[in-house]
């Protein structure tokens, strides 16, 4: 028996029920579902000739049921996390039965991995079988990881209570009214709520990776430079990195993936985008938004497949052009109404006139992290530049010390709730 995830398993309920002490019962029941469900598909496997394909979609189709029941037909407000664990969930099922387990979980690691406190509301959505190892054999806290933790959770509470909250102030006064302001303004705030979604999000997973890392389990980066894409399709593999590898893996490579044909791989990516929109959200908004991005990166894919001259488009042109795709889109994904984003879309389109509002941390943070895109393009092959600075230095403190006091001087904690804790 190992007492460490026990005690772990306790801290999670104990953090979930300040949470939404309301669904403690769903996510444990569920759990305990999953975990009867995988050890049932695991047995079969092993004992008999019976095809398990048909029990492991049976278990996963009640799981996705629970999941439709909560978000499209309940009434009531969805559980909280209910979307990301349901993921890791039939995650388990799917790794299962695609025999990635020499032995089979026990109960406690299967409930643990599930109701993960530092994923349990918004993610990184971990796959099982990159997960539940390490359960049983974390790693280490050595000086090391101490430090990242402590400039990963420094980071992720400065992006959360600095940038995103302080960009929600201007979002949500304008949004409010769209008919008052002018298209440049309502242009303007399209873009400051495309960097709050970044930093809200990526602050969170920040803080979730610190503190996994202290209790010695390392997860998956959920961003890398999204804003930086030069192509639809480039977008998805740097923005919700988990949920894009999961929608992958459990998705779109068992509907055939790219291995049957042109046509099949449209219509692949696609459903993909699509099942992407219905998860994110239950109204129509979400499910336009989804079906954009399939069709963006369907004709991306069919252009380049077509083309036949020789000169390429260049790339700064296409990050600019994949910038504004990704970034009209966020309207419909922000505006509780499919007409209220139509009126946001057409009135930045005509350049409609009213009242002005230049928000002055709109441009701060948008050239803060235009500089954090060139260092990463030049410096770091396009990838994330920003490291840990070493504690045991003069400077690594004076810089750890400058983020703390800039978070505390400029912090608003007039926002609080996590933007994708709400899906």
């Amino acid at each position: 028996m190992n007492i460490f995830l026990i005690v772990l398993l306790i801290i999670n309920y104990i953090f979930y029920s300040f949470l939404d002490a309301g669904s403690l019962a769903l996510l444990i029941g569920l759990s305990l579902f999953t975990y009867a469900g995988g050890r049932y598909v695991y047995h079969v496997k092993r004992t008999s000739h019976t095809d398990t394909k048909k029990i492991c979609l049976a278990v996963i189709a009640v799981q996705v049921g629970v999941l439709c029941y909560f978000k499209y037909l309940s009434g009531a407000s969805l559980p909280v996390g209910l979307s990301f664990y349901m993921l890791m969930a039939i995650s388990f099922i799917a790794d299962v039965y695609r025999d990635e387990y020499s032995r089979f979980p026990s109960l406690t690691e299967v409930l643990v991995y599930i109701s993960f406190f530092p994923t349990v509301i918004s993610g990184p959505i971990m796959k099982s079988k990159d997960m539940i190892p390490q359960l049983s054999a974390r790693k280490k806290l050595t000086f090391g990881r101490v430090e990242r933790a402590i400039w990963l959770l420094a980071a992720g509470v400065f992006m959360k209570f600095v940038m995103a909250d302080r960009l929600s102030v201007a979002v949500d006064r304008v949004y409010e009214a769209p008919l008052v302001y002018s298209g440049i303004t309502l242009f303007l705030t399209s873009v400051a709520y495309t960097l709050q979604l970044l930093f809200d999000f990526a602050g969170y997973s920040y803080m979730a990776t610190a503190a996994a890392s202290l209790l010695g389990y390392d997860i998956m980066a959920n961003f890398n430079l999204p804003y930086i894409s030069a192509t639809p399709s480039e977008f998805w593999r740097r923005w919700h990195i988990s949920l894009s590898t999961w929608l992958r893996d459990y998705v779109y490579i068992p509907l055939g993936g790219s291995r049957k044909g042109k046509m099949r791989t449209y219509i692949n990516i696609f459903l993909v985008m699509v099942i992407s929109g219905l998860w994110h959200g239950s109204t129509v908004n979400f499910l336009i938004w989804g079906m954009l991005h399939g069709l963006g990166q369907v004709v991306h894919r069919f252009i380049s497949e077509n083309r036949k001259d020789t000169v390429k488009t260049p790339r700064i042109l296409s990050m600019i052009i994949t910038f504004l795709f990704v970034n009209f889109l966020w309207i419909p994904f922000r505006m509780p109404t499919l007409a209220g984003a139509w009126t946001v879309f057409s009135r930045i389109v005509t350049l409609a006139p009213g009242a002005a509002y230049y928000y002055t941390y709109t441009f701060i943070f948008a050239g803060v992290l235009l500089l954090t895109e060139i260092a990463g393009i030049v410096r770091a092959n396009g990838n994330n530049p920003l490291k840990p600075l070493p504690l045991d230095t003069m400077y690594g403190r004076i810089a750890l010390c400058v983020l703390i006091i800039a978070t505390g001087m400029f912090a608003y904690f007039g926002s609080g709730a996590f933007i994708y804790a709400q899906f």
